[in-house]
């Protein structure tokens, strides 16, 4: 398989994992209600949320060692250990329910799919950076 095909499973796998909680703000901030196909959509869409949560893990080494044919700084690499800690800090609150950790797995989740568009859009930012 090719890298680029994991790397849109990747992308399309991040963006249904963070669309409950965009939704749900969309909703609550934008409309000032909270719709009911809107809640019955997020709670369709919560069911993928750790599956694919652990798809993003898996296949996101498998496409950067494929990308690279190394594991190496990259911008790839900086949104894999951010999907690595949000999904740690998802874990985290799922077992010890403690708000702090879900409120920063809900942090991590902005600084990952801003790294994202980052590794899309200049996937060689880092080299230009430190050269």
């Amino acid at each position: 398989m090719d890298y680029k095909i994991l790397g849109w499973i990747n992308a399309i796998s991040l963006t249904i994992v963070v669309a409950p909680f965009a939704l749900n703000f969309l909703s609550r901030k934008l409309f000032n209600s909270k719709n009911k196909d809107i809640r019955n959509i997020v709670k369709y869409l919560r069911k993928f949320h750790k599956p694919l949560g652990i798809v993003l893990i898996v296949i996101g080494i498998i496409h950067g060692y494929m990308a690279l044919g190394s594991l190496r700084l990259h911008t790839g690499t900086l949104l894999y250990l951010s999907i690595i800690l949000t999904g740690a800090l998802g874990g985290s609150f799922y077992k010890a329910k403690k708000r702090i950790f879900f409120v920063w797995h809900k942090r991590m989740a902005f600084v990952s799919v801003a790294l994202l568009m980052l590794h899309y859009f200049y996937p060689s930012a880092i080299y230009y950076l430190l050269n």
